[in-house]
């Protein structure tokens, strides 16, 4: 039997409940489900059958740590324990789950062993700038441990930092400073009573590399499957040497204050050098007294399994959604919060299956494992499936989190993709204001740093979650959403407060975000699915490149030629355009002849991303596994995206030759991107 694709639609929008996702919420919720965890794979597999949909795990080996003791003191001039950490986020009564029996212990993910006794210094937020300035100011890290907050870089990328600089260990804390309006000082009660941040709130994490590369660092490039003839690499390009232990601020206070008059102060390195904890100075250090930090981890290889679910379509092309399901803690948020809507997702295609409806292009679920190590389960197998996914794959559509406590939609992702994330976001009811939209929301939040804005467009794509092999290794066009916009409180990101209680009273009492983001994710999949032809507009392509190589030539006021560049952004942006409106044309094509027209236009559609793809093994400079030159994540950044990273990297290092090669290389692509739009259909 036809389903209408209006009827389609119908079903994705009206499907998700709110009761069914507090449901899987509050269920997934309930206790923490570190990498590995079969049985919870299981449990999402089979309710994805009982919809209807095929749906098998596909496992891989690959390495991971897994805590056994850590501890960290400070040492008295005499040589005795003055003070020492809990590592443990206190219970609240209120909260079921923030027993410290429900999450995992303060570590990080791929952490390196080792026992470490040292003076203290304080780096800041530990960027790679951060620790230029001490060196440049006179203060050592060559041997001491060092303490710094989060924010402004991801985490693994400060661990990198202190260790090029010789440091021995690395202590990471959350500063009330990074909490904006909801601290303390400025009047709001802390969790469980307030938005503000507990002062216990411990976040764990991954400190691999993720701008260098992701996945099983044991196997980059290819996937870790099981058995023993699988060649293991040297990990240590993508993950640290040196121990690093993460603590709250409360924890970290009595460190800080250890440091009071001794270094520089922050008026003497910056502004942002001052943290807002009362009585800590934040100077610089090194201390007069020591600190003892000790890691210690098992370090082997274990199982992970990704949830796969298959809707086949009538054609090959395909359309592939994904969340995770691993979390630290109980992880409401993250992942959980994501996993919910995905579970209304698949409901909805069940409902149609159901009904006797086959999508035209194959619809892929994935519920990936070990995405908090690094990405590891959407990257092995991303790469495991290789030449299927960069043969029939369109899109990839992410959702890590359906909202972090944030109100308003965020999405990263591929200029392609502008239109019809645009498109849905306009169809779906805004989660805060009657008689409005997403689409609305999504656009007054861009309005507020550029009045004059028209449309809201994706940001640029980083690193992060599971979308990175999808874009950056295979080039698949990408989005990743989630409602992180003019949030209302301090999101415990990785903490025992990531939880059930803590979404239903902070971060979305009434469950309206994540139905918002169900039935967003459900549409666009839906269209992308669907639409005869692919549903992407190919001159937001060129427009993009065009707006960011302005600025690049208004911030670097260096020799560079941007001859070629502009020329070839000229001729993709005439291609696109013609290619756009061809596409619209066919899109009721009925005969032969605009059917293979149709086909065309189709492929033509899903080679312009790949076509940005430097050779395998031959990527980005120092990255090799990062292979779109377009777009990537900073390489001292990881969760932020940068736009010509090649050029930007070259010009830090002031090789402005290599820098215009890199424009030279990326004019040459785009030229073969217009050349391969410009071949008559025939060829």
């Amino acid at each position: 039997m036809a389903v209408s694709q209006d009827e389609v639609e119908r079903v994705m929008l009206r499907t998700p409940e709110v009761h069914k996702l507090r449901h899987w919420s509050q269920l997934y919720s309930a206790e923490p489900h570190l990498a590995g965890d079969l049985a919870h794979a299981e449990r999402i597999r089979d309710l994805w059958r009982s919809y209807g949909i095929p749906t098998e795990l596909a496992t891989y080996e690959v390495l991971q740590n897994f805590p056994e003791s850590q501890a960290l003191q400070l040492l008295s001039a005499d040589g005795k324990v003055a003070f020492e950490a809990t590592l443990r986020e206190d219970e609240v009564p209120e909260d079921p789950t923030s027993s410290p029996d429900k999450g995992l212990p303060a570590f990080h993910g791929f952490g390196a062993n080792g026992d470490v006794c040292a003076e203290l210094v304080y780096a800041n937020f530990g960027t790679i700038a951060d620790f230029d300035l001490l060196a440049a100011k006179g203060i050592s890290v060559k041997g001491k441990i060092v303490i710094c907050k989060y924010a402004k870089v991801f985490r693994g990328l400060k661990i990198r930092a202190a260790e090029q600089y010789g440091a021995a260990a690395v202590i990471l804390y959350n500063d009330p400073q990074e909490d904006g309006e909801y601290t303390t000082r400025n009047g709001y009660q802390h969790f469980p009573d307030g938005p503000a941040r507990h002062p216990k709130t411990i976040q764990r994490g991954s400190v691999d590399y993720f701008s260098v590369a992701v996945g099983d660092p044991t196997t980059p490039g290819y996937p870790s499957l099981p058995g023993r003839d699988v060649k293991r690499c040297d990990p240590t390009h993508a993950i640290p040497t040196i121990p690093s232990l993460p603590i709250s601020y409360s924890e970290a206070q009595p460190f800080l204050e250890a440091l009071n008059g001794h270094g520089l102060s922050p008026s003497e390195m910056g502004g942002e050098w001052l943290g807002q904890l009362e009585g800590v100075q934040y100077c610089t250090g090194p201390s007069a007294l020591k600190v003892s930090l000790s890691n210690q981890g098992t370090f082997k290889y274990a199982t992970i399994y990704n949830v796969v679910g298959t809707i086949q379509g009538t054609i090959e092309e395909c359309v592939v959604l994904g969340n995770h399901h691993d979390s630290w803690c109980c992880g409401a948020i993250d992942p959980v919060s994501g996993t919910t809507s995905m579970n209304e997702v698949a409901r909805g295609f069940g409902d149609l299956l159901s009904k006797g409806w086959r999508p035209l292009r194959k619809i892929i679920l994935c519920n990936w494992d070990n995405e908090e190590y690094g990405l590891v389960g959407s990257t092995e197998w991303g790469e495991d499936n290789a030449e299927m996914l960069s043969e029939s794959s369109i899109a990839y559509i992410n959702v890590d989190e359906s909202t972090n406590g944030g109100r308003i939609l965020g999405a990263n992702g591929s200029p392609l993709l502008n239109t019809i994330l645009r498109d849905a976001a306009k169809v779906v009811e805004s989660p805060l204001y009657e008689g409005k939209s997403v689409y609305d929301d999504w656009l007054s939040d861009q309005q507020l740093a550029d009045p004059g804005l028209a449309e809201p467009s994706l940001a640029l794509m980083g690193t992060g979650s599971d979308y990175t092999v999808f874009f950056d290794h295979l080039g698949i066009p990408s989005i990743d959403m989630l409602f992180n916009r003019q949030g209302q409180g301090v999101y415990p990101y990785h903490s025992n407060y990531d939880s059930y209680y803590w979404v239903d009273k902070f971060g979305d009492p009434g469950f309206k975000k994540h139905l918002a983001m169900a039935r967003l994710w459900g549409l666009v999949v839906a269209r992308l699915a669907e639409a005869a032809v692919v549903p992407f507009t190919a001159a937001h392509y060129p427009a993009t490149l065009k707006m960011h190589l302005k600025e690049l030539k208004e911030r670097k006021s260096c020799s560079l030629d941007f001859t070629s560049i502009d020329a070839s952004i000229s001729r993709f942006q005439t291609a696109a355009e013609k290619l756009d409106q061809k596409a619209k044309a066919l899109s009721t094509a009925t005969t032969d002849e605009e059917q293979a027209s149709l086909s065309s236009i189709n492929t033509k559609y899903r080679l312009i991303e790949r076509l940005f793809l430097l050779p395998k093994g031959a990527g980005l400079p120092g990255r090799p596994w990062y292979r779109h030159m377009v777009f990537a994540p900073g390489l001292w950044y990881g969760y932020d995206g940068v736009i010509f990273p090649g050029v930007l990297e070259a010009l830090e290092k002031g090789e402005l030759a290599t820098a215009n090669e890199w424009l030279g290389k990326i004019a040459t692509a785009i030229n073969s991107i217009a050349d391969m739009i410009e071949q008559p259909a025939s060829n």
